[in-house]
């Protein structure tokens, strides 16, 4: 079981992880919402945007949870779906690293 105790050093390698993660998924969803919007020409097209963005701001407030009890999750996903490297978790605890890993295996 991963320790759930975080150094100094572990919790900034941990928020630049997050941060670029999620940076890098904000910017998807950005470019995916201006080539929908320049495309909309219907008031239900108008709506479908809406919608789009609403799916999307429910789907990343759910899988970005900055909680130190929930990291070993979020990233344990993030590297399921090859949105972090396993490099970038280095400086890590290896109990740590070892149950990112292990959630991203399932």
């Amino acid at each position: 079981m991963p320790s759930s105790d975080w150094s100094n050093s572990e919790k900034k390698i941990a928020r630049r992880v997050f941060d670029s993660a999620l940076q890098c998924e904000l910017a998807e969803v950005m470019a995916a919402f201006k080539k929908k919007a320049e495309a909309a020409a219907t008031p239900e097209d108008m709506w479908e945007v809406a919608d789009f963005l609403l799916r999307a701001q429910r789907n990343i407030d759910a899988e970005y949870d900055f909680r130190y009890s929930q990291l070993i999750l979020v990233f344990g996903r993030l590297l399921r779906q090859k949105r972090i490297a396993e490099e970038d978790l280095a400086g890590l605890a290896e109990d740590k690293i070892g149950g990112i890993k292990t959630i991203a295996s399932l």
